[in-house]
């Protein structure tokens, strides 16, 4: 009895450690680099909402944006209005919080499934996975908000359909599945489509989708899109937003790919989802046991997992043009059903689940001994701190390798302090390394430098100069306009922004006028050149 009520309290001082790394993890150096990826278009299009007053219409350089609707930037905005500030840790922020408030809802979704220590298991596993903890966590991106709202659908799908509340049901998914819409499009619509129908067939309530009920989510769905578009036609006409639209979301064909890529893609998609979300879908090994298969598909809330995650994720396999972050709201449930299969692994103990428990130890110890490698990795050894923080990082993350060979049930929960550790050092010294080698804050540099430069002057891109949604924001961020697109030349109270060959162009329109500033953007490393009216 004592031996359980020690392994308990030994659990419970674990999980404070994690919660006590996850902040330092996930918010350390947030807003150091640069806008990158799809970040720019994200933060260009919410400030130019906040220029020119228009929340309704997204434009980049003043042109319509079609691609997404815009309530992702509508939150962005929020948090920019409370800030007081545009910089990349407020457009990072949500992405976070997004990402914790996904693991309180998965912790909420499967605790009285699971009992809650399994349930917040299965949170830290999606905070963890490795696409996530390494890559989109850091990023001010749309996916990981959006699948919040789309994981509560799914969840709120399973327990208000268990106690027969069909009207709350319906609304509350379909109101969700709006929310989702006017982040993201069309896909929001078809996971609602074959989550209803995929679960009420199995539940045995298939009638239910030609009920009153199922008709009141619908017109809950119809009445929150409606009204934004009837919003928007006060300003644009929607010629262009559902064909737009629909092309964004139709990813079964990858434009630049053969039918013979779509075959390999078919074959290694499952391998690339094993890869990205590593090391817990090494757990995937379990579900070879027919014990464990049996145990755990007789549990119908691991079928509605099952159910869910299977039925949904046929479209994104059968997808040539596919990427990792565009699956976040369906891991969760492949990982409560990994978290169930692990707790019945550890009551039948057969080989798979020794093969498991190996694989953690050994990245255990490699995680660990990677944080050696910033005390001799010339770019980061001589960095502020680094022969004090690695050397504590490594004490902790080898407290938990050293737990591990004699804690195998709390094994898992020590990886992740490991990992924790790995992020925190990646997060100081990794992230500040590429800051001082990459050239990305130059290009930041120079754009901001031309915005500031501009503050009294009315400035355009001239002609076809290749510019790049890093440059719109930064430019425009620091000037407080909207840089537009022009082919005329007008008075001497405009600045313009051109390339060597629209230089060129332009040269017999541009007498008396004089390069200011010279900088490089990232597209194609394009040297631009603003140009002024000599006094």
């Amino acid at each position: 009895m004592n031996g359980l009520k020690d392994k308990s309290i030994l659990c419970d001082t674990i999980l404070i450690i994690i919660i006590l790394l996850l902040p330092l993890a996930l918010f350390t150096n947030l807003g150091l680099m640069p806008l990158i990826s799809d970040e720019p278009t994200r933060a260009v299009v919410t400030l130019e909402m906040i220029l020119s007053g228009n929340f309704i219409t997204p434009t980049i350089n003043g042109d319509f944006y079609y691609n997404k609707p815009p309530l992702f930037n509508w939150i962005l905005a929020g948090f920019v209005k409370v800030a007081g500030v545009e910089n990349e840790f407020i457009f990072r922020l949500p992405t976070v919080i997004s990402l914790l408030l996904m693991g309180l809802a998965i912790t909420l979704f499967a605790r009285k499934a699971l009992g809650w220590r399994n349930a917040v298991m299965a949170a830290l596993m999606m905070i963890t996975s490795a696409r996530i903890l390494f890559w989109d966590s850091f990023q001010g991106l749309i996916d990981i908000t959006y699948s919040l709202v789309t994981f509560t659908g799914f969840a709120l799908l399973y327990h208000l359909s268990q106690r027969r509340k069909w009207l709350l049901m319906f609304t509350a998914t379909y109101a969700l599945a709006a929310a989702g819409y006017l982040m993201k499009g069309l896909p929001s619509i078809a996971f609602q489509g074959i989550s209803l129908l995929a679960w009420l067939s199995y539940d045995k309530q298939f009638r239910k989708l030609f009920s009153w009920q199922h008709l009141a989510g619908i017109l809950t769905f119809a009445l929150i899109t409606g009204t934004y578009y009837y919003t928007y036609l006060q300003t644009n006409t929607l010629d262009d937003v559902f064909s737009t639209l629909f092309d964004q979301s139709n990813r079964l064909s990858d434009k630049k790919g053969t039918f013979l890529s779509w075959l390999l893609h078919l074959v290694t998609f499952p391998f690339e989802m094993i890869y990205e979300f590593a090391p817990w879908t090494i757990l995937l090994l379990l579900l070879l046991s027919k014990k464990i298969r049996v145990a755990l598909f007789t549990d119908k809330f691991i079928m509605f997992n099952l159910l869910i995650f299977s039925s949904n994720i046929i479209i994104y396999w059968i997808s040539a043009d596919m990427r990792p972050r565009y699956l976040f709201m369906l891991f969760p449930l492949l990982f409560v059903i990994l978290v169930k299969a692990w707790s019945l692994s550890a009551e039948i103990r057969n080989n798979l689940q020794k093969i498991t428990d190996v694989v953690f130890g050994v990245l255990g110890l490699l995680g660990t001994a990677s944080l050696l490698y910033y005390l001799f990795w010339d770019e980061t050894n001589q960095l502020r701190g680094v022969w004090l923080i690695i050397p504590l990082l490594f004490i902790i993350a080898g407290s938990a390798v050293w737990l591990m060979r004699k804690h195998v049930p709390l094994r898992m929960l020590l990886l992740i302090i490991v990992m924790l550790t790995v992020r925190i050092a990646f997060s100081m010294f990794n992230l500040q390394a590429r800051y001082n080698s990459y050239p990305d804050a130059g290009y930041r540099q120079g754009e901001i430098t031309a915005g500031q430069l501009i503050k009294e002057c009315n400035t355009y891109v001239l002609g076809d100069t290749p510019f790049n949604h890093d440059a719109s924001f930064y430019i425009a961020r620091e000037s407080r306009q909207i840089i537009r697109r022009t082919w005329e030349i007008s008075d001497s109270g405009t600045c313009y922004i051109a390339d060597e060959k629209n230089l060129a162009t332009f040269a017999d329109r541009l007498e008396g006028y004089e390069i200011i500033h010279t900088f490089t953007i990232k597209l194609s490393e394009t040297r631009l050149f603003l140009l002024k009216k000599s006094l």
